[in-house]
C-alpha cells in the first residue's frame, strides 16, 4: 500500500464520501488483492486487475476497489483523486533537507516507550519542524469526544494541562471531526477559533497550523502549533511537514500506551 492509497482513503473518508467502515473494507481488499490472497466471490480478482491497468489508468487500485464495490462514483472520485496527486506533486517537491529531518525525528520519538518522554519529545520537535513559537498535543477522549491538552509548550504551558475542549469547538475541534490540516494566517478573522486558551495563559495567538494524528487510520488527537516565528505564515509546506510527523508521533504515542498498558498488566499479575 502506498502514499496514494492513504491520501485517496483519507481524503474520501474526511469529505463523507465513504465511511470508514467501507474504506477499511476496501483496504483490507487491496492488501489481499495485492498478496493474491483474496477469495470474496463478489469481485472478479483478474478482471479488476485488468481495469486497473487498462482502463483509467489515473485511477489507483483503491479506487478501483471503491469503484466495483460501489462505494464510490467516478463522478466523485475524479476531484479527490485530482486533489490527492497535487499533494503527491507538493511531496516530491519538498525540500530533500526538510524530509531527512522529519524521518530523522521519527526515529529519535519512537526510540522509547516511556509516554510523558514521548509526548515530551512530540512538543520539542513539532516547533523545530515548523519554527513555531509554541505547540500543542490534544489527545482524543474517545468516551467524551473532548480533545485534552497533553503537554503544551510555551509562556505558561503548565496552565493548559489537562484543560478539555468541548467536540467540535475552535480550531482544533473543527480538526478532529474534519480530519483536515487547517491554516490560519489571522485568528482573529477565524469565527472558528477559540480565545478562551489565550485568555487563560495570556499568550496572543496571531497564526496556526492544526493537524489530525492517526494511528492505524484511527484519529487518536491533533496536533497544533501557532505563531511561526519572524512573524511569517505557516505555508502548505509546513503543513504537509507537520502531517508527516504527526504519523509518525502517532505511532510513538500508541506504543508507549501499548508498552505501559502490558507493563501495568505484569506489575498486576
Amino acid at each position: 500500500m502506498n502514499i496514494n492509497s492513504h491520501l485517496l482513503g483519507d481524503h474520501l473518508k474526511s469529505m463523507g464520501i465513504i465511511s470508514g467502515k467501507q474504506l477499511e473494507e476496501a483496504l483490507k481488499f487491496q492488501k489481499d488483492l495485492v498478496s493474491d490472497l483474496v477469495s470474496e466471490p463478489d469481485i472478479n480478482r483478474a478482471e479488476l486487475i485488468t481495469k486497473a491497468r487498462k482502463k483509467d489508468k489515473d485511477i489507483p487500485l483503491l479506487g478501483q476497489v471503491l469503484l466495483e464495490k460501489g462505494f464510490i462514483s467516478k463522478d466523485l472520485l475524479e476531484p479527490v483523486l485530482a486533489m490527492q496527486n497535487r499533494q503527491v506533486r507538493e511531496l516530491r517537491l519538498l525540500s530533500s533537507e526538510k524530509l531527512a529531518l522529519v524521518i530523522q525525528i521519527g526515529f529519535i520519538i519512537n526510540s522509547t516507550v516511556d509516554l510523558i518522554d514521548v509526548l515530551s519529545l512530540i512538543m520539542k520537535y513539532a516547533n523545530i519542524v515548523t519554527d513555531a513559537a509554541a505547540s500543542t498535543l490534544m489527545l482524543l477522549d474517545d468516551k467524551t469526544g473532548e480533545l485534552v491538552f497533553s503537554i503544551p509548550t510555551g509562556p505558561k504551558a503548565d496552565e493548559l494541562k489537562d484543560i478539555r475542549i468541548p467536540p467540535g469547538v475552535g480550531v482544533a475541534g473543527w480538526v478532529a471531526q474534519n480530519q483536515q490540516h487547517v491554516l490560519v494566517d489571522d485568528v482573529k478573522n477565524d469565527p472558528r477559533f477559540y480565545s478562551r486558551i489565550d485568555d487563560m495563559t495570556g499568550v496572543e495567538t496571531s497564526s496556526l497550523l492544526c493537524v489530525p494524528m492517526r494511528s492505524k487510520r484511527k484519529l487518536i488527537g491533533v496536533l497544533e502549533v501557532i505563531n511561526k516565528n519572524e512573524k511569517a505564515c505557516f505555508t502548505e509546506d509546513d503543513a504537509l511537514l507537520l502531517s508527516i510527523f504527526s504519523q509518525q508521533a502517532a505511532i510513538a504515542i500508541e506504543n508507549a500506551i501499548l508498552f505501559n498498558s502490558v507493563q501495568n498488566r505484569q506489575e498486576k499479575d
